[in-house]
């Protein structure tokens, strides 16, 4: 049988050790089928020179000490300097058979590199996330960086595993149901049955026989006895969603099942106990309505033994960037189509929209540009057109002040997030970027809840 030879890496001189450079560097010296002979730059501080010298890679201030070598044999020379001199210098003594990457063709690369970098530090953060919860969970739950989803995140291991009611209050799409799941699969009732109720899916007078059945005869359809839904969560946990929104006759009903686990069908005179561990959710302000006497203080007050509150996707944008590569994995494997990744131009599109859907509306607004691209990446043209547009975001029909305020806020967060990406998290460094005090652009990240570990080692 004959032998395969093994083909030797590829051996390769980087010109220019700044940010490009650097780029090359990172990505190059782990890939087994390369070989870094030497790079090169004129100043030996360059952040390429320093993480060459890390490695144990050759430096030198002069591309001629590796060029010139008699007993070298370099396959390519990689100029990511920019500079049309040094080009014109490096072609001129280079060996004839030495490949030169440079020029366009390194700023090709070069971008190639970045979105390569944002996709991947992107799919290891997700990774890192899932893997982190799932010991504890089956859910896919993504609580990013932001200080109080990481908050709930505390609040939840502690919960879970007791018998306490939960209340999880928040806007429309802000994940209430799935904070219920993930309580309920971190909990010892993880192999019983959960059951969400939405009390919004039923019409008033036919949410009490859903929810409690009926007994045969009781109204007029009722053919037969007909066990109610709190009764097929006996032994597991029931999910009551839009609890704030039923009337003020059921929430008598709902009161004592909470305080006795008790139900009585329609049509019966004999009451049936269920025991069941209770999770309530509700977009609405339940305080504001027992003050307009729209809801039950006795029923606020035994649902509110622990409640957790989930931020909307607006003050959460931190968390953004990663929300969205989240959603796109989830649209390619249900919509069975590969895209990739997004564009730095998308992800400021949507970095400058408020989401009054949260993340429900951003899970659709992934999967609408999945669906519409045509490429490998998701681009500004495949978002909804007000998106693309950044005028919506002024919103000058309430005052040019509070206008001007929200665009300051937006270009503040936005140029916070370059200088920290730029500096790797590193917080005097990004300040220096932006020629200010350290402890102003500390304040301004606090005001806009920017956690830097978002951008360490990207």
């Amino acid at each position: 049988m004959e032998s395969t030879k093994e083909r030797p890496p590829t051996t390769v001189i980087i010109v220019g050790a700044g940010k490009g450079g650097t780029a090359l560097l990172e990505i190059l010296h782990r890939d087994p089928s390369t070989h870094i002979l030497g790079v090169v730059d004129i100043n030996p501080d360059a952040p390429g020179m320093r993480l060459a010298r890390k490695l144990g890679i050759p430096t030198a201030k002069k591309a001629e000490n590796f060029l010139r070598h008699p007993d070298r044999h370099i396959d390519i020379l990689i100029d990511v300097t920019g500079n049309e001199n040094v080009r014109r210098h490096l072609q001129h003594i280079k060996h004839p058979n030495t490949r030169m990457i440079g020029g366009a063709a390194a700023k090709f690369v070069w971008a190639l590199i970045e979105a390569y970098r944002t996709n991947e530090s992107l799919q290891e953060e997700v990774a890192t996330l899932k893997a982190s919860l799932h010991k504890e969970s089956g859910e896919e739950l993504i609580f990013g960086h932001n200080p109080v989803m990481q908050e709930v995140r505390e609040m939840i291991l502690q919960v879970a595993p007791t018998p306490a009611t939960v209340l999880i209050t928040g806007e429309t799409g802000t994940g209430k149901e799935m904070i219920a799941r993930t309580i309920q699969q971190l909990s010892h009732l993880k192999h019983k049955p959960f059951l969400k109720i939405n009390c919004t899916a039923f019409a008033p007078h036919l949410l009490e026989s859903e929810l409690f059945g009926y007994k045969k005869g009781a109204f007029t359809g009722a053919v037969k006895d007909k066990p109610g839904l709190l009764e097929k969560g006996d032994g597991g946990t029931i999910f009551l969603d839009e609890i704030g929104d039923i009337t003020p006759e059921m929430q008598v009903k709902m009161l004592r099942f909470l305080q006795f686990g008790e139900i009585r069908p329609v049509g019966s005179t004999e009451t049936r106990t269920v025991r069941a561990r209770i999770i309530a959710a509700t977009n609405r302000n339940l305080e504001q309505m027992i003050k307009e006497e729209k809801f039950r203080a006795d029923l606020y007050y035994r649902l509110n033994s622990f409640v957790i509150h989930l931020p909307p996707l607006r003050e959460r944008k931190e968390d953004l960037p990663l929300l969205a590569y989240h959603f796109l994995k989830q649209a390619e494997m249900r919509i069975n189509k590969k895209v990739g990744s997004i564009s730095q131009a998308a992800i400021s599109c949507l970095m400058q929209y408020d989401y009054p859907g949260n993340l429900r509306e951003l899970q659709s607004i992934i999967e609408r540009a999945v669906i519409l691209c045509k490429g490998t990446q998701i681009e500004p043209e495949h978002l909804p057109h007000n998106l693309q547009s950044k005028q919506h975001s002024w919103q000058l029909d309430k005052g040019l002040i509070p206008a001007r305020e929200r665009v300051l806020a937006q270009f503040e967060v936005q140029a916070i997030q370059y200088y920290l990406r730029e500096a790797k998290g590193n917080i005097s460094k990004a300040a220096r970027m932006a020629r200010m005090p350290r402890r102003s652009f500390y304040r301004l990240m606090e005001k806009h809840q920017i956690n830097k570990s978002t951008y360490e080692e990207l």
